[in-house]
Order: C-alpha cells, then sequence, then structure tokens
C-alpha cells in the first residue's frame, strides 16, 4: 500500500499544541521593585525623625566669613561667636542614619534654571543668607541679586539659579495708624494701633507669586506681646472693615493664616512647588534674644527644656488648607534670630 503522507501545513499546529504542552510558557518577568527614595529626599523625612550629634571629627563650616551675603552683625565667623552644638538630622526611615551634608554643586545643578523665593520673617532670612553662602561655595561668579522687591538674595551665573528672600513678617499688609487726638493717648496708654488687613498680602510679595518656581513661607516670630504690646496691639480689618467683634492676637493669626493660603491657593500656579516652614521652638537661657539672651548649646536640649510657641501648632493649618499643593517642613536650624549657622 502507498505511504500516506500529511501535508507538512497540517502537521506544524500539532507540532506547536505539542510543544506548548511539554514546554508551557513562563509568566512575564515581574518589574523590579521601586527603589525607596535616599535619605532625605522624602516629604516625611523632614517632619520624622531627631537631632543627633554630628560624628565627629565635626565638617568644617560650608563658607567663610568673607561672604558678601552676610550682614555684618550677624557674621558668627567674623565675629567670633562661640559655635553651637555640631548637630545632624535623622529620619526615622533612615536607620539612624543622618541627612547627607548639602552639596552645593550638585544642588545648583538640580536648580539649573529656576527660581526659589522665601517669604516671611527673620528665621526664614536667615536660612537664606546660610544657603546663599553655601551655594556661593560651587559658583565664583555669585552675585547679589534684590530685584522685584526682594529683601536680599543671589543669582548664580552658572546654572542660572536665583535665591531670594522678601520680608513680611505677618505674610498679610499691615500697616501703622497713629492716634490722631493726643488727648486720647493718656487714656489707654495706647499710642496707635498696627491695622492688619487678613486679606491683603503684604506688598513685599504680592507681586511675586508668579516669579518663583519654589515658595517657601513661614510666619510666627512676631505674633507675641513683644512685637505688638497692648500700647501699639495689632487691629485686624477684612474687606476694608474692622472685624467685630475684635479678634485677639492668636485669632488673627489663624485668620491671616487661612486668608494667605486662600490667596496662594489661587494665584499660584499649581506647578509651582509650596512650602510652609514651622516655627522653631524657643531655646533662650539668661534672657530673650534681644536682651543678653543665648543659645549657645554643646549638647541637644530635653524636652522639658524647651518652649515651644503655641503658633507653631497652629501654624499647621496653613498647610492644611485642603490642597494637596501644600507641604510642611519643620525649622530644621537652631532659633538663631541674631546670627546665621555655619
Amino acid at each position: 500500500m502507498p505511504r500516506l503522507r500529511l501535508p507538512l501545513l497540517l502537521l506544524l499546529p500539532i507540532t506547536l499544541t505539542t510543544l506548548w504542552l511539554l514546554f508551557p510558557s513562563s509568566p512575564p518577568p515581574l518589574p523590579p521593585p521601586l527603589q525607596p527614595p535616599p535619605c532625605g529626599a522624602a516629604f516625611s523625612d523632614a517632619t520624622a525623625g531627631r537631632w543627633v550629634p554630628t560624628p565627629e571629627p565635626a565638617p568644617p563650616p560650608l563658607y567663610s566669613s568673607s561672604c558678601p551675603f552676610h550682614r555684618n552683625a550677624w557674621n558668627c565667623l567674623r565675629n567670633n561667636h562661640p559655635p553651637v552644638a555640631a548637630l545632624s538630622w535623622a529620619p526615622s526611615r533612615c536607620g539612624g542614619a543622618a541627612v547627607p551634608r548639602i552639596d552645593a554643586a550638585a544642588f545648583l545643578s538640580a536648580a539649573r534654571g529656576r527660581r526659589i523665593g522665601f517669604v516671611g520673617d527673620s528665621l526664614s532670612e536667615n536660612l537664606v543668607v546660610a544657603l546663599l553662602c553655601t551655594l556661593r561655595s560651587a559658583d565664583d561668579g555669585a552675585r547679589k541679586w534684590k530685584r522685584r522687591g526682594a529683601w536680599r538674595g543671589g543669582y548664580f551665573p552658572r546654572d542660572d539659579v536665583v535665591v531670594a528672600y522678601h520680608r513680611a513678617v505677618l505674610l498679610a499688609k499691615y500697616t501703622w495708624q497713629p492716634v490722631e487726638n493726643p488727648k486720647e493717648l493718656h487714656k489707654d496708654g495706647k499710642r496707635g494701633t498696627y491695622r492688619v488687613d487678613v486679606d491683603i498680602p503684604a506688598d513685599d510679595w504680592v507681586n511675586v507669586t508668579r516669579f518663583y518656581d519654589v515658595l517657601i513661607f513661614n510666619t510666627g516670630h512676631w505674633w507675641g506681646l513683644d512685637k505688638f504690646p497692648k500700647e501699639t496691639p495689632l487691629v485686624f480689618y477684612r474687606g476694608g472693615k474692622p472685624i467685630e467683634p475684635p479678634l485677639d492676637m492668636h485669632d488673627g493669626l489663624k485668620e491671616v493664616l487661612q486668608s494667605m493660603a486662600s490667596y496662594i491657593e489661587r494665584e499660584v500656579p499649581s506647578k509651582t512647588l509650596k512650602l510652609w516652614r514651622t516655627q522653631s521652638p524657643r531655646h533662650f537661657y539668661g534672657g530673650e534674644w534681644d536682651h543678653n539672651g543665648s543659645c549657645v548649646f554643646d549638647r541637644l536640649l530635653q524636652e522639658h527644656e524647651v518652649w515651644r510657641s503655641e503658633q507653631r501648632s497652629k501654624a499647621s493649618e496653613f498647610s492644611n488648607s485642603g490642597s494637596s499643593d501644600w507641604h510642611t517642613y519643620p525649622a530644621t536650624q537652631p532659633d538663631l534670630h541674631e546670627r546665621v549657622p555655619s
């Protein structure tokens, strides 16, 4: 009998089916797990952690006493102020490791072409001066920059970076209103009042909301009777009229924070990174910062040794205004009002 020959075309599906049964296909490989960001790069790293002593030997200062961005009265190195304790920030998720020291050249490279603005009181100014002096170590061509109403700032031409500070101690606009009738001065001792328009930003920063790529806000240091005593109190206005019943300073701060947060959400582009810097603890001994007080410690303070301003918790409402665009980070330098850390 003649041998039967099946067409090759009919054998092909049979062969493929047999191979599939004998060698089942393996599942596609799983994607590699996401690597956690480096220590200090996650937003939670700024709020969850603790201060630890910097390992010995302590690193040298990031900049010298000749930095041109210093104000002479605040230049610790030039004025031979004793150094504060060398501390490093250790985020909780880093297993005891501290945030690496800033790399000025890498910072400028990462910020290339961007503009970074700080708005607030002198605690922000301290941070700006320290940052300017540090970044200058990586760009000898750095020069002062005081445009757009900036109180102080710097331009770094190598990477086309601007870092500037706008002084707005209350964030909201406030103006001095003296007593018009001199006879009224003797009745209650008031020399006048400071009108605070809770819904109007201070002139120093109202026109820069679209200029910066990063904006860091703070307030709190001026919200106390040491700045505005009963002889010159704050009076709060909204819509051009006094708020009734009148607000005390604590409630006035709350109104300002809520109003400024709403204004920023409306006027600052969503692509702008917005940060809120909380109020640092007060830790002077022997007097206040302007009355012979000192904050030079060679050790970490214990919790019971620190007086924490109530404004610190209230100020967090600024960043919890219902927007996911806000990020909060603590005042991660000591409250050195009269000096800039090195």
